[in-house]
């Protein structure tokens, strides 16, 4: 009869234990070969526009629009994608094109040759969108760096109706003249001109249509942070006024989450970031005015989870649900715990953000001083609480330390609810980044 050894009993021991029941922490050889190669290549976000809705957007007649992109990770291999979500029938496209803009003339000319044609379904220059859904195009190849920001044109056949949009940018998007025709070829500006959003908010640019994505293929090492919330990480900068922004940040890219990927390239970690953040948007209710878009706990699975690459969820809501609807603090808790959940269900690790001060607004009194109270209540809940996988305090760190409950000046962008480029990127400075979670790979 064959003896065992001490030493082989315990080797043994723990083999069968870690191959049948798995001891904690310690991964099994079936979890070994379910991980993929750190070798091998996966989509991720480049960059997103959460759609809102298509109530306020200008409906397109045979036009073009041209739509920028910057890029929050570069790359060499890219897809896009468009969204009839909140359509009133199908859309058509007949052609789509992205090029490089022009690193001089800039505005809506392209560098000469960048230009790329982009294809669906396996080569085809035309796509009909039904009514509710989206589409993503076929991989093109171009080159670009983070940052270096491309031009996608879109050639929209008749007159489909109401786009779906984005409804609140800090972006200039450029449009052919109504029964214009194709212009997604044109490599100058001529032929475009920007145009400021009709309705409620006339001093902002025009929201961004269809357009709601760009993926870049990288190595499977590399994930993606989804930054999830409201105007604070849309990257609002107001005015005094309600509802006018501020030209200070339009079209430099300057908010909380492309100031988070400028500090992630520059400490070299391999992250891409997504902003999924909605002006005016509420956790839990849909938006009383329609451009500030579905409940957040409505869209956090389609804006968050299921961005390509998603490791790691930033969420800062809530300030508008006191603001608008004078939610409780028990009521935002639970709307927490739901992100949370939904969040672990996937594997993906979350971040709660505490709630920026707001005191000194001429909105709604509910943002400033009678919704202070449920604002402080519920930081205190989200710095205490280890339900999520860590706490990124926004709030300490942008706040006037001589009165809590408002902006250091410098940060103000003006209204006093949002920031200045300096702001955000104090918020950013303000994210650990040890706490953001790389995909696993072998």
């Amino acid at each position: 009869m064959r003896r065992l050894s001490f030493s082989g009993l315990v080797l043994a021991v723990v083999s069968t234990l870690t191959t049948v029941v798995g001891l904690p922490g310690v991964p099994t050889p079936a979890a070994y070969s379910a991980l993929p190669s750190c070798s091998g290549r996966h989509w991720v976000a480049s960059w997103y526009a959460a759609p809102s809705d298509a109530l306020l957007s200008q409906p397109p007649i045979e036009q073009t629009f041209r739509i920028q992109v910057s890029p929050l990770r570069g790359g060499t291999v890219a897809r896009f994608r468009f969204s009839n979500r909140f359509g009133s029938g199908p859309v058509t496209f007949g052609d789509a094109t992205v090029g490089k803009q022009h690193p001089t003339l800039k505005g809506a000319s392209i560098e000469a040759g960048t230009l790329h044609n982009i294809t669906f379904a396996g080569g085809h220059r035309r796509v009909v969108i039904p009514q509710g859904r989206e589409v993503l195009t076929d991989p093109v190849r171009i080159r670009f760096g983070t940052f270096r920001r491309l031009l996608v044109s879109i050639h929209v056949v008749g007159a489909p109706g109401p786009a779906t949009q984005h409804a609140i940018s800090e972006q200039t998007t450029w449009q052919s003249p109504p029964l214009s025709g194709n212009h997604t070829h044109d490599m100058g500006a001529g032929g475009f001109f920007g145009v400021p959003l009709p309705g409620l908010v006339p001093a902002l640019p025009q929201g961004i249509p269809y357009l709601t994505g760009m993926d870049v293929r990288a190595r499977n090492r590399v994930g993606t942070v989804v930054t999830f919330g409201d105007s604070i990480t849309d990257g609002t900068e107001a005015e005094a006024l309600p509802f006018v922004l501020s030209a200070d940040n339009i079209d430099k890219f300057v908010a909380y989450p492309d100031q988070l990927a400028r500090r992630i390239k520059n400490a070299g970690l391999p992250m891409s970031v997504a902003n999924s953040g909605i002006s005016g948007n509420m956790l839990l209710n849909d938006a009383v005015v329609p451009v500030f878009g579905p409940s957040g706990l409505s869209r956090f699975t389609r804006d968050a989870l299921d961005r390509p690459g998603v490791t790691t969820v930033i969420l800062l809501e809530g300030i508008n649900d006191i603001g608008q609807l004078l939610a409780t603090r028990d009521q935002l808790v639970a709307g927490y715990k739901k992100a949370i959940a939904a969040a672990h269900a996937r594997g993906v690790r979350i971040l709660l953000g505490t709630l920026t001060a707001q005191n000194g607004t001429i909105q709604p009194p509910n943002y400033g001083f009678l919704g202070e109270p449920t604002r402080v209540a519920v930081n205190q809940w989200i710095r205490a609480q280890r339900l999520s996988d860590g706490v990124v305090d926004f709030d300490k760190a942008v706040r006037d330390p001589s009165d809590p409950s408002r902006l250091r000046p410098e940060y103000d962008g003006g209204d006093h609810p949002h920031f200045s480029a300096a702001g955000y990127r104090a918020m950013a400075a303000a994210v650990p980044l040890s706490k953001l979670r790389l995909p696993r790979c072998s």
